[in-house]
C-alpha cells in the first residue's frame, strides 16, 4: 500500500480483514437466503467495486473504510460459487456443473496474481491500477450476473412453483 504501512501494521490489518470476513460471510449468506442469489451478487459486485476503488484513493480514512468493505467481501465471495450453482441448476445438477465451474473459479481468481505482476512491472511497483482493474471487472461480472436465470435448470424450484399455481 502506498500509505506505508509498517510490517506490524500489515499483519494487524490483514489479521483484521480475516477476522472481518468470519462475519462477512455469514451476513452474506443471509443476505443470499433472503434476497436470493442473484440480488445479493448485484450487490456484493457494487459494494466490492466500491470497496476497490475507496482503497484506490489512497486517502486514510477511505483505505480503512476499504479495510471493512474488503473483508467483508473476502468473506462472502466464496459463498457465491456454491450459491449460484445451486440456484440455477439446483441439487440434480450440483455435482456435474460444480465439477467445472470450481476449477474455472480457481483459475479465474489465480489470474489476479498475474494482473498484480503485469501492473507491478508497468508501474514500477504502485498497485493501486489493480485495484480500478479489479473494481470494473466487478462491475462487469454485476452486468454478467443481470443476465443469469436463475432457476432455469432448477428442476426443485420449477416443482415448487408448479406446486403452488396449482393450489
Amino acid at each position: 500500500m502506498e500509505l506505508g504501512f509498517s510490517r506490524e501494521q500489515a499483519t494487524f490489518i490483514l489479521s483484521l480483514v480475516a477476522l472481518i470476513g468470519l462475519v462477512g460471510s455469514f451476513f452474506v449468506g443471509y443476505m443470499d437466503e433472503r434476497l436470493g442469489t442473484k440480488k445479493s451478487m448485484l450487490f456484493f459486485g457494487i459494494w466490492y467495486a466500491l470497496s476497490l476503488l475507496a482503497n484506490a484513493t489512497e486517502n486514510t480514512v477511505l483505505v480503512y473504510v476499504s479495510i471493512f468493505m474488503i473483508g467483508m467481501s473476502i468473506g462472502g465471495s466464496a459463498n457465491f460459487t456454491t450459491s449460484l450453482t445451486t440456484s440455477v441448476f439446483g441439487r440434480q445438477g450440483f455435482s456435474k456443473v460444480n465439477s467445472v465451474v470450481f476449477p474455472i473459479q480457481g483459475a479465474v481468481s489465480a489470474l489476479s496474481f498475474v494482473v498484480n505482476g503485469v501492473v507491478s512491472n508497468i508501474t514500477g511497483g504502485n498497485l493501486r491500477y489493480t485495484y480500478l482493474i479489479f473494481a470494473g471487472v466487478s462491475v462487469v461480472s454485476a452486468l454478467i450476473v443481470l443476465l443469469v436465470d436463475e432457476h432455469r435448470f432448477n428442476k426443485d424450484w420449477q416443482q415448487g412453483q408448479n406446486a403452488r399455481s396449482a393450489s
